[in-house]
């Protein structure tokens, strides 16, 4: 499979006969919780965490998936937002990071992380049904980020409303990835200026000479203590998300674009191709296993690329992306699942298959199936 065109229908397949059905089934519609995973022999597993940030994310993929005519997941979208959400929220509608198996709160601390993809959520499920109450969630949402967890003096928020002492990019990517999904499905342009915030503090903090860093101290310094570790992966997202902002701006990006791609490619891949969970920022391996999202932002990336300048090269880029995505992690596990992590000898770690991954995969693959029309 050399063309765009194939391995998107390969993607398509796997997509529409395998995953989607088979997660689907594992739906809670009595309380409308998506599960934390599912072992290779089917079994669903939660192991007495059910963490707020898997329900959003499944909400994007079935929402997602529904909208492309891949599946009919209306009434589960519905029902998470309806039912499932509320489970995880506090007296001030906020979500905590996880329940236990008895839905009382296992975790109570509320993160940004976790809102970054309530945000996401609210946003699709308004995209699938244009319910007001969703904008209205979308609108508290980032009201909270304001008011409980932003830095005035230093710029962008804080990590959790628990911790300040370690902050991280992370949150924001994702929060940046949420708000432009606000802005494509409301046409309001304060949730893309909103957007442009996020974008401008990469510039200003994120962003190094050569790399992009992921944690900082409280003043959103790179002097903590785990500033000198970076994720290859989170540089190949980046590199889609910003060439995402640009379509919807029209500013080049292309300086932080190549300056992102330059590190990873550089330093970011095991001599398998895969590419590693975390290096130091002078290059040194810190890590040399291989989680599966991090080839999927890599997959994104290409797909970004081969936009950007396609050429034939840039294509089989892309499909190589892919062909590594399912003989490494997907063709060796159950129809539907996957290998979630691999040692530097390409071997799984585990074999079970959490859930959260899920909007990795399905968003590069519906990524690959838009640039396939």
């Amino acid at each position: 499979m050399n063309t765009i065109s194939q391995q998107a229908k390969r993607c398509q397949v796997w997509l529409s006969e395998h995953a989607l059905p088979r997660w689907h089934h594992y739906f809670d519609k009595k309380i409308g919780i998506f599960p934390e995973g599912i072992y290779q022999d089917g079994r669903v597993y939660q192991e007495n965490v059910i963490r707020f940030r898997v329900q959003p994310r499944q909400l994007y993929v079935y929402a997602h998936a529904t909208e492309l005519g891949l599946i009919d997941a209306r009434q589960e979208v519905e029902q998470a937002t309806d039912l499932g959400f509320p489970l995880f929220q506090t007296e001030k509608e906020t979500f905590v990071f996880s329940l236990d198996d008895e839905l009382n709160i296992k975790n109570g601390e509320t993160n940004a992380y976790e809102h970054a993809f309530a945000l996401l959520g609210y946003a699709w499920h308004y995209r699938l049904t244009g319910e007001q109450a969703s904008l209205d969630k979308m609108e508290a949402i980032y009201l909270w980020f304001q008011c409980e967890l932003a830095d005035v003096e230093n710029g962008g928020f804080y990590s959790s409303t628990h911790y300040f002492s370690l902050r991280c990019q992370n949150p924001h990517m994702h929060l940046f990835e949420a708000l432009m999904v606000c802005y494509e499905h409301t046409d309001d342009v304060q949730w893309l200026e909103r957007a442009s915030s996020i974008f401008n503090l990469f510039i200003d903090r994120f962003i190094q000479d050569e790399y992009l860093c992921e944690f900082f101290d409280s003043q959103l310094a790179p002097k903590h203590p785990l500033s000198n570790l970076v994720d290859p992966g989170h540089h190949y997202e980046w590199i889609w998300l910003l060439h995402h902002y640009q379509k919807l701006t029209k500013i080049d990006v292309s300086v932080y674009i190549e300056r992102l791609n330059h590190f990873a490619s550089m330093y970011g891949h095991n001599d398998n191709g895969l590419v590693r969970d975390e290096v130091k920022n002078n290059g040194v391996v810190f890590r040399s296993t291989s989680r599966l999202w991090c080839q999927t932002e890599y997959l994104k990336a290409q797909i970004a690329l081969w936009e950007r300048h396609p050429s034939p090269e840039r294509e089989q880029c892309v499909c190589q992306a892919v062909d590594v995505i399912f003989s490494a992690y997907l063709n060796p596990a159950q129809n539907g699942l996957w290998f979630d992590q691999l040692d530097c000898e390409g071997l799984p770690l585990q074999k079970n298959s959490p859930a959260s991954t899920f909007y990795h995969l399905f968003l590069a693959f519906s990524e690959l199936l838009r640039v396939a029309k």
